[in-house]
C-alpha cells in the first residue's frame, strides 16, 4: 500500500466517529441545524470518506484484479505464489 493510501485510511479512521455523530444529528434535527451540518461537511477534506479508499495489492500496488480481502493480492502475484507453494493450503488444481 502506498503512502498516499495510508494517509487516506488514517484520516478516515480519525474522523469516522465524528462523521457518524453528525450523521445521526442530521437525521434527528430541524432544518437550520441540518443546513449548518451540511455546510460543515462541504468544507471538509474529501479524503475522509470511505468511498475514497481503494483496496490495493500489497506486492504490486495494483488496484484492479484483487483476489479477496483475506489475501490482499492481485490475480497474477497470487497465481505465482500458489505455483511456488508459498501460500499454505492452496494448490493449483490443473496441471
Amino acid at each position: 500500500m502506498n503512502l498516499k493510501e495510508k494517509k487516506r485510511r488514517n484520516k478516515f479512521k480519525n474522523s469516522e466517529v465524528s462523521q457518524l455523530f453528525y450523521k445521526q444529528l442530521y437525521v434527528n434535527s430541524s432544518f437550520n441545524i441540518k443546513r449548518k451540518i451540511s455546510f460543515k461537511f462541504n468544507k471538509k477534506n474529501k479524503d475522509v470518506y470511505r468511498s475514497r479508499m481503494v483496496n490495493r495489492c500489497l506486492l504490486t500496488d495494483r488496484s484492479r484484479g484483487l483476489i479477496s480481502r483475506k489475501f490482499k493480492m492481485a490475480r497474477y502475484p497470487f497465481r505465482m505464489y500458489v505455483i511456488k507453494g508459498k501460500i499454505p493450503g492452496i494448490v493449483k488444481k490443473s496441471k
